[in-house]
């Protein structure tokens, strides 16, 4: 006979209290520790530069914005972390609650999986239009698009349309420089 096994649930209610750097994945608290390798914070920095300069000369300003490292709950058991989203409605409250128009995640040794597998299975699910997949120890990028009920790549630097007028097309070679 096999014993029962005990498997808490958790909700947004429970994670808002949680100290350290954690995410809730259906209920279920993953630890994202430890911090990204010294490759992920360049590319990071250099892809956010990027969304700002192109959101801006778009004229995009006001109807789309970049952010990063900021919370995004996708319901009341599950809260992820995007390395950086682009959100075309203003959230009602202090966290997105709405799903992004375009994620990235940039792999590290300790999240590959979770983003390559878990996170782009979740993305799906909520039908993110647009998800940047960054590699910078392979020094690539993939760019995954929403269609037709499943994701298709792009090359990394097609040009993308988040919102009536509000388009975007990454310099990918230049944030592995």
């Amino acid at each position: 006979m096999s014993a029962v096994s005990y498997r808490p649930r958790y909700t947004v209610d429970d994670y808002l209290h949680w100290e350290g750097d954690w995410e809730l994945w259906d209920g279920v608290p993953v630890a994202m520790s430890p911090s990204p390798d010294y490759l992920h914070q360049p590319a990071g920095r250099k892809i956010f530069k990027q969304l700002l300069r192109q959101l801006d000369a778009e004229g995009c300003e006001g109807r789309c914005e970049a952010l990063y490292e900021i919370d995004w709950h996708v319901d009341r058991e599950t809260v992820v972390r995007p390395d950086l989203i682009v959100i075309c409605e203003r959230p009602e409250g202090q966290w997105i609650e709405k799903r992004p128009e375009f994620v990235v995640e940039i792999l590290s040794p300790s999240t590959r999986q979770k983003d390559l597998v878990a996170k782009r299975e979740l993305y799906a699910a909520n039908a993110v239009p647009f998800y940047l997949i960054v590699h910078p120890d392979e020094r690539s990028a993939l760019l995954l698009e929403w269609k037709e009920g499943s994701y298709t790549e792009r090359t990394a630097d097609a040009p993308v349309q988040l919102h009536p007028g509000c388009n975007l097309s990454l310099e990918i070679a230049s944030l592995f420089v």
